[in-house]
């Protein structure tokens, strides 16, 4: 009975260990600018000047263009969250709402499931579903969620910001990074 249970339990240890290597090989936690197959980057949007900050769909900029385009990736439970870096109040992070992507400061943070798509390019997608970050071409909601096609629409490139510096009490600065060509 104990060989069998050890025998088991090495059994599930190694499955374990071979889910952990494929999540811990898909990106490393950092800073990244996330950009789209037209060089166009993940940000915030315009958001209204009240408080607590409403849930705002995601958007895409180029580069210089938007106040925030660094995200903090880090491992979670079930994958990564995606946030603005930093502790401070309302650090806003990346959820699902509907079928689309928003900004949120107040929602939980949302795990999600980063994987290589080749060409050092990715999918995020939820982690317990089929639902990939999918460009529009919307003005109001620039990034749905849609199911896998294998277009150039739902890869995205993870570019490491080597220094990133954001101008405190600045509510409307641009923030400034370097990026690091992550080919």
């Amino acid at each position: 009975m104990s060989r069998s249970l050890s025998s088991s339990l090495l059994v599930v240890l190694a499955l374990t260990l071979f889910v952990l290597q494929g999540v811990l090989a898909a990106i490393r936690p950092g800073l990244y600018a996330i950009a789209a197959e037209d060089d166009l980057y993940l940000s915030i949007g315009p958001v209204p000047p009240i408080f607590p900050p409403p849930d705002v769909p995601a958007r895409l900029f180029r580069q210089g263009e938007s106040r925030e385009q660094v995200w903090e990736v880090k491992l979670a439970p079930g994958g990564y969250t995606i946030r603005q870096p930093g502790d401070r109040p309302f650090t806003y992070g990346l959820i699902q709402k509907y079928d689309a992507v928003f900004v949120s400061s107040e929602e939980a943070r949302q795990p999600w499931a980063v994987e290589e798509a080749g060409d050092n390019l990715y999918t995020i997608r939820a982690p317990y579903d089929d639902l990939l970050f999918t460009q529009t071409p919307e003005k109001s909601v620039q990034v749905h969620l849609k199911p896998a096609t294998g277009a150039g629409i739902q890869r995205w490139r993870f570019v490491p910001i080597l220094e990133y510096s954001r101008p405190l009490g600045r509510l409307y600065g641009k923030s400034r990074f370097n990026l690091q060509c992550a080919m």
